[in-house]
């Protein structure tokens, strides 16, 4: 509608992206375009949908620019767009990416999901993310040796089917986000498996079902009333088995049970003591190198450097 020296504005366009062997690499549309050829600026206002057709990506939006020197696309300050590639969503504000790094940026608050396709022929399963802020890269085509990673943080949440987690920061990474790690003040629940869990650094392989925390781990088997603690503790979703080092200790009932290592079964209810291994069950107190205990019947087993105290009922 108007072009002026190195300066052109139009309603109602749509365009192509040429890379520099003249082969289409993005195409889009929008209400209206200033395009300053020059510095090969453009801007992209109301009803904008950007699609880049080497990465499969679609973004939609109201306000974009695009700086073809630099190749980063930019939204407006406060202006929330949304992109789209395969079965994954992401919504959010206060974006930036680069097509030379393939790594993209949302400054401001986020959301998103991932639909990930069963490969049994079972339901699919969604994962849905948020955060205050959220960084990472996708993969190119022409370099698939470079994984992609979604990383959200501040107030970071992500639910799966079976797991829900909170932290400061979390990490999204390998085929379908299979694999999540979290960092900073972690909470979270594990709704197959009826726990409740804190930690200050997590690991979950989502296709082996597996979960590893760290430092000052609490775990609550909330069908047993059951509360471990320790240093790190190694959960199997397939076994409903946890494994628990340094400074380990498990509550029960009245039951309080301490070492530097021990397996619990939580189907079984029992519970697998080693290293300074001990018991104490109301004023009673058991000791030995190594203690198995089955919380249904309190049955304890001592094997190696056995001590302890129990006071009979008329207190002796």
């Amino acid at each position: 509608q108007y072009k002026g020296i190195n300066r052109s504005y139009a309603k109602d366009v749509e365009f192509i992206i040429f890379d520099s062997a003249m082969q289409p690499k993005s195409t889009g549309k929008t209400a209206i375009i200033s395009a300053d050829t020059k510095d090969q600026i453009y801007t992209l206002y109301d009803g904008i949908e950007f699609n880049d057709t080497t990465q499969n990506i679609n973004i939609k939006g109201d306000s974009l620019k695009w700086n073809g020197n630099t190749e980063q696309l930019v939204s407006a300050k406060g202006r929330e767009i949304t992109i789209v590639k395969d079965n994954l969503k992401i919504t959010g504000k206060d974006f930036s990416a680069s097509a030379v790094s393939n790594t993209f940026l949302f400054s401001s608050s986020v959301k998103g999901s991932q639909i990930n396709v069963s490969k049994s022929g079972g339901e699919d399963e969604e994962i849905t993310f948020s955060g205050d802020s959220m960084r990472g890269s996708v993969s190119s085509s022409s370099d698939s040796s470079k994984e992609s990673f979604t990383v959200l943080s501040g107030n970071a949440v992500v639910k799966t089917s079976t797991m829900e987690i909170r932290a400061d920061s979390i990490e999204l990474t390998g085929d379908d986000f299979n694999i999540i790690k979290a960092r900073g003040n972690i909470s979270g629940t594990n709704t197959e498996s009826e726990l409740e869990f804190k930690a200050q650094t997590l690991e979950y392989d989502r296709e082996q079902k597996i979960v590893t925390l760290t430092g000052d781990v609490e775990l609550k088997d909330l069908k047993n009333d059951v509360t471990a603690k320790a240093q790190i503790i190694e959960y199997d979703q397939n076994t409903d088995v946890a494994i628990m080092q340094i400074d380990v200790e498990l509550k029960q009932k009245e039951n309080v049970c301490t070492g530097a290592y021990s397996v619990y079964r939580k189907k079984e209810q029992t519970l697998d003591l080693s290293g300074n291994a001990s018991v104490k069950q109301k004023d009673d107190m058991f000791r030995a190198q190594s203690i198995s205990f089955n919380m249904d019947t309190e049955e304890i087993v001592l094997d190696g450097n056995i001590r302890g105290t129990v006071k009979t009922k008329s207190g002796n």
